[in-house]
């Protein structure tokens, strides 16, 4: 494919094209970047209150626009629902969170009083770093696109938003709704482009904020580091669920279907492998085939604003339907037996693979070392809590986990030893809706953080303002004179006991 070549939007579970746009090249990245560097300096001048305000006009406009959950579940594959009520909704909480009092707080100054020199005080003061370029992936056009934006807005900074070429139609409907709210030109740009774009973006933004591939973050972090500039990645997650004897094992097992197959597995912190106590393995494999035997796939309904009755859609991305494959052989080969589903199914028309439950894996299977990111779920019987902490912990990733039992204090414990960025006990999926608790991976799930005071404070740079204290200030001249030119052997004498006494 010609770098040049306009980027054809195809709807995922039909085959339909969508939309025919220009493809964004290395020059119009730089542009937007011209244009959003000249604008964030007023952006970042308003008020938060000011910010807040309009980015909330922005999120209830993109809530009432009639047509917006339908092209983010045309471009994507994905029932309504779960564009409608996991991204957008999840859109609309994190903009309530960081336009809110939480936001405020976050990013106001904080004096902080020296211990030594208590005739001063330091102003710790946050700023916004100026131009943030947020690189989006295909899974979710809206939450892991537009939303990643809303944190780095929030904070004054102007952003420059490359979405997927896979995906780019929710991103270019936003900035729409944004023009024609009369929001400021240039503080939020979307270039839809391939991979050359994208790299402009890292080499020319502030900072970075890229959630995908291990291979492309890799790439950003080398342009990162080389211009010392902080970047965020999200890398993707081989998360671990944990089921011990003591669990609740239909609960457990809905779980694990719904966290397992939700976004047609094609999400960061789904359940990419089970690993069950075996006395109570066959029981529950039986009842995660029980649940997905009951699960509807079709091509999403749209122009149907209630319409609920797809539960798994489309592959977004189809390169992702050989990988399942892949694996599953793979699997098979090494012994694995399949429970459900296992192939493609042609006969709905689209990129569609039907959700597919594996028993009998091991630790040496692809399928249980590697990102699948789709619908196929294994399962794999440990002897105890030790061993499946053992296997879970054998991973270069870190994303994700849970952890079920009915003896909480027993799982929170484990859950400490769990090498993951964050772990559920007793659910699944809705850490990520925990907008006020930091969400990131380690290992090779990338790092940095999203959500919380702490996702929001790191799109800032940090300035110390150290001044006189206003009641102490007075003494200032005083300790300068003892503590400066000219050093004084009786100063150094006193400081020599202080420290013998007090340290």
């Amino acid at each position: 494919m010609n770098p040049a070549d306009p980027i054809r939007v195809q709807n995922p579970a039909t085959g339909e094209i969508l939309e025919e746009i220009p493809c964004a090249d290395a020059a119009t990245a730089d542009a937007a970047m011209t244009r959003a560097r000249a604008a964030q300096p007023a952006w970042a001048a308003l008020p938060f209150g000011e910010r807040a305000r309009a980015l909330r006009r922005l999120a209830r406009a993109m809530r009432d626009d009639n047509g917006f959950v339908d092209t983010l579940s045309a471009e994507s594959g994905k029932p309504r629902y779960e564009a409608e009520l996991i991204e957008l909704f999840y859109t609309l909480e994190l903009t309530r969170y960081y336009t809110g009092r939480a936001g405020r707080r976050a990013l106001r100054d904080e004096l902080r009083h020296p211990f030594i020199f208590a005739n001063k005080r330091a102003r710790v003061v946050r700023h916004p770093r100026g131009v943030v370029g947020v690189i989006g992936p295909w899974n979710f056009p809206l939450l892991n696109n537009y939303a990643d934006c809303v944190g780095p807005l929030v904070a004054g900074n102007a952003v420059v938003l490359k979405p997927s070429d896979q995906t780019p139609l929710t991103s270019l409907r936003v900035a729409s709704l944004w023009k024609k709210l009369g929001m400021p030109a240039g503080v939020l740009e979307v270039v839809p482009g391939r991979g050359e774009a994208g790299a402009a973006l890292a080499a020319t933004a502030d900072m970075v904020f890229f959630t995908g591939s291990a291979a492309v973050g890799r790439q950003i972090a080398a342009t990162a580091a080389a211009r010392l500039i902080p970047a965020v990645l999200e890398l993707g997650g081989k998360s671990a669920m944990i089921v011990l004897r003591d669990a609740d094992l239909p609960r457990a097992a809905h779980a694990a279907v719904w966290s397992g197959f939700a976004g047609s597995g094609q999400v960061c912190i789904r359940t990419e492998r089970v690993l069950v106590e075996a006395a109570v393995a066959d029981r529950f494999a039986a009842l995660c085939a029980e649940e997905i035997a009951r699960l509807r796939q079709a091509a999403p309904q749209l122009g149907r604003p209630d319409a609920s009755d797809v539960d798994v859609g489309a592959v977004t991305f189809a390169p992702q339907l050989a990988r399942a494959e892949s694996q599953i052989a793979d699997a098979v080969a090494k012994g694995a037996r399949v429970l459900a589903g296992g192939a493609r199914r042609p006969e709905l028309g689209g990129q569609f693979f039907a959700p597919t439950l594996l028993v009998g894996a091991t630790a040496e299977m692809a399928v249980m070392r590697e990102e699948t990111f789709g619908p196929v779920l294994p399962i794999m019987q440990v002897a105890d809590a030790e061993e499946a902490l053992r296997v879970a912990n054998d991973s270069p990733l870190g994303l994700s986990g849970s952890i079920w039992s009915s003896d909480v204090p027993r799982a929170r414990a484990l859950a400490r030893r769990l090498q993951t960025g964050s772990v559920c006990i007793n659910d699944a999926l809705v850490n990520y809706f925990c907008v006020e608790a930091p969400l990131g991976g380690i290992k090779g799930s990338g790092m940095g953080l999203r959500h919380g005071p702490e996702g929001l404070r790191q799109f800032c740079r940090i300035e110390t303002i150290v001044e006189d204290h206003p009641l102490l200030g007075w003494l200032s001249p005083l300790v300068d004179r003892r503590l400066s030119f000219p050093y004084r052997a009786s100063t150094q004498r006193l400081l020599r006991r202080f420290m013998r006494w007090f340290y």
